[in-house]
């Protein structure tokens, strides 16, 4: 109970900030633009990519608009994907008046309140990571999602997992949490009548006797693919140890939970071929190309799709804020509702009346050697 009370009173507080700080916006005719990139220091120490694709475009816009008198730049907030850590973070990011927008956080736990708090703020928030169809039900007028929700991905899978002839007997392993409960009934809905046979649907645990009872089970029903959607990586990897360790041969459909660079790499062996919806938009196209070979020249890698996401989103908002003279936040919102959209890297990025990614559908994508590419690229 003190906890609750305790969170109330800080969300509370957040919001008589949001007030205050509404007022202290960057305005119409400041040329200085602040990104805030928020997210947990875990998600991008996994993979170089995120932080090098928000590299690129600061430098990218600083040498296109540096001579018109704009200053852009960034500032990395680490929330921990703890919700305490995460109001602090908020707190932090509201008392900042130079901040046009923020990006992020790939904590669902984290999202509601900070698209709240922000939107009331008058900040932009652009979501890149994932975000649930139920927070665009709430008539945020500031909250743009850059990535496909759970009713997008479960529905893409089970409409590539329809098509694989060696896809039949079908088993479900899902948190049970809102955004993975989401997946599974999208994914459900989709498989009816194909011919994907759904044979058991089971929640994560971590009781052994369980899972060891969920496994025995699968071999009993001759299953012949896992669907796994997970809050936890932990889970998602653990899944993927324990039936691969018994049949090497086991399809793996999944979400972004088995998108870590690390946790692929030490799996290695059984991690590959690993099938998921991809989360973010990225078509390919000339553009694509020529941002990948300038990535490998600057880094001497090749870059994951969350270095073109990042760049994406970042330049996104500056771009907006130069064509329409304005880096009042409020106004690059209204701008983003552009019937034309915006041209990207990944493609044309359209959102709808409500703030979501339109006209855009995932791409399937398969794990090797420690990676996810887009199925033929």
């Amino acid at each position: 109970m003190k906890r609750y009370l305790l969170g109330l009173l800080a969300l509370a507080m957040l919001l008589g900030m949001a007030g205050c700080a509404s007022s202290q916006a960057a305005g119409g005719d400041d040329r200085t633009i602040k990104i805030a990139v928020m997210d947990s220091s875990l998600v991008y120490s996994s993979d170089d990519s995120y932080e090098n694709g928000i590299a690129m475009a600061i430098e990218d816009l600083n040498t296109l608009y540096g001579e018109q008198g704009y200053e852009i730049s960034y500032e990395f907030y680490d929330d921990g994907a703890f919700y305490q850590q995460g109001l602090g973070v908020i707190n932090e990011i509201l008392a900042d008046p130079e901040i046009t927008a923020v990006v992020g956080t790939s904590s669902l736990n984290l999202l509601d309140v900070t698209a709240d708090v922000l939107n009331s703020a008058g900040k932009l928030l652009i979501t890149y990571y994932s975000s649930s169809d139920s927070l665009f039900e709430n008539g945020y007028t500031h909250v743009f999602r850059n990535c496909f929700g759970e009713n997008d991905l479960g529905s893409a899978i089970a409409e590539y997992a329809s098509g694989r002839p060696d896809i039949e007997r079908v088993a479900v392993y899902h948190s049970d949490t809102s955004y993975e409960r989401g997946m599974v009934q999208a994914f459900l809905r989709a498989a009816q009548g194909t011919g994907l046979q759904i044979v058991d649907i089971a929640l994560s645990t971590s009781l052994e006797s369980e899972l060891d009872e969920i496994l025995r089970r699968w071999e009993t029903l001759d299953v012949d693919t896992v669907f796994v959607s997970q809050y936890d990586a932990y889970y998602a990897f653990d899944i993927l140890q324990r039936v691969r360790g018994i049949n090497p041969g086991m399809n793996i459909l999944g979400d972004f939970s088995f998108d870590y660079t690390d946790d692929l790499i030490a799996n290695a062996g059984i991690s590959d071929d690993i099938y998921i919806a991809g989360p973010v938009a990225i078509e390919p196209s000339a553009e694509l190309e020529e941002f990948y070979q300038r990535y490998e020249e600057k880094y001497g890698s090749e870059p994951t799709q969350w270095a073109v996401q990042l760049y994406d989103s970042v330049r996104m908002v500056a771009d907006t804020a130069v064509r329409i003279g304005s880096t009042d936040p409020t106004d690059i919102a209204q701008a983003l509702h552009d019937e034309n959209g915006y041209s990207a890297v990944s493609g044309t990025v359209m959102f709808d009346e409500k703030g979501k990614l339109s006209g855009r559908t995932p791409r399937i994508m398969v794990s090797e050697n420690g990676a996810f590419d887009f199925i033929g690229e």
